[in-house]
């Protein structure tokens, strides 16, 4: 189940199924489901079935938000997804990421190349988000470049072709952890390391409106919750360099910076702090923005 393989489902479909099980409210036959989201009418005309169900159906299995019921072979949504409403986008996107970058489908993750569950894909999102929002979008000629020895030397580059970065373009994006280009332009699917929806999703996760935050203790906390992010421990684990203990890294300053416009995080700065956090402002390369608190306030972007 490698999930940038072509054996691999893509989020969409995947929504799918789980948007019709939430729709339906109960456990629903296999063949049921097959039937009315991958009808005959999909499949080519040389009669090969469509395998787009099973695929999304098998990659949600192995990612443990649904299961097949033993004996009268149903379909049911795993409980962290029973109480999902079938139009919150946002509550799946942040269920599906929950899942992917679990601890326990990514053992072993900087020993070895396996390509096994999300392992393909975790090692495919650090290297990412350790790139800077700013540069120019990253197409599949960039990153051919840009991954070499990016990683630890015995786990190999994050892509071995076009076919996983395309893939990854799906994936990436579908976790709140990528942003397509509004004007794509140059080169094959252009991608930024833009962060922020997985990152306003992980505050509001953690925090209520109107908390107030060490700076310092938020940027651990975000580690904690994605730990692709540069300095998290996926990303450490992999060999990337962090930023440091106190310092955000461009990705990350990115998306904090992005709250602060969109207005879901101020920021406070008090000069009496102990503990400050180190923020990269495209307006100021030259010289770190610091932050000591970070106050939470109301999500009006949903």
């Amino acid at each position: 189940m490698a999930l940038i393989n072509v054996e691999g489902s893509l989020p969409s479909p995947m929504w799918a199924v789980v948007r019709f099980l939430s729709f339906m409210k109960k456990p629903v036959p296999v063949d049921q489901c097959r039937a009315l989201l991958s009808p005959s009418s999909l499949s080519s005309d040389d009669g090969a079935t469509d395998r787009t169900f099973d695929l999304a159906v098998s990659t949600l299995r192995g990612l443990g938000l649904v299961s097949v019921e033993e004996g009268n072979g149903d379909l049911r949504l795993a409980d962290v997804l029973r109480d999902l409403g079938q139009e919150d986008l946002d509550a799946y996107t942040r269920l599906l990421r929950d899942a992917v970058l679990a601890p326990d489908r990514n053992t072993g993750l900087a020993d070895s190349g396996d390509q096994s569950g999300p392992r393909d894909l975790t090692r495919a999102l650090a290297w990412f988000l350790s790139l800077d929002p700013m540069d120019p979008p990253v197409n599949w000629e960039s990153a051919q470049l840009q991954q070499q020895d990016a990683l630890k030397p015995e786990v190999g580059s994050p892509f071995s072709n076009d076919i996983r970065w395309q893939r990854f373009g799906y994936w990436a994006p579908a976790l709140g952890l990528a942003a397509r280009p509004l004007i794509p332009s140059g080169g094959s699917s252009p991608l930024t390391p833009d962060c922020t929806l997985a990152v306003r999703q992980a505050v509001f996760e953690r925090w209520q409106p109107g908390m107030h935050i060490n700076a310092v203790e938020t940027l651990l906390a975000l580690r904690g919750a994605l730990p692709v992010l540069p300095g998290g421990g996926y990303s450490q684990a992999l060999g990337i360099t962090s930023p440091g203990e106190t310092a955000a890294g461009t990705a990350l300053s990115f998306a904090l910076l992005r709250g602060e416009d969109e207005g879901w995080i101020r920021f406070e700065s008090n000069a009496d702090a102990r503990r400050v956090l180190s923020l990269h402002d495209p307006e100021r390369p030259l010289s770190p923005r610091y932050v000591s608190d970070i106050t939470i306030l109301e999500d009006h972007r949903g």
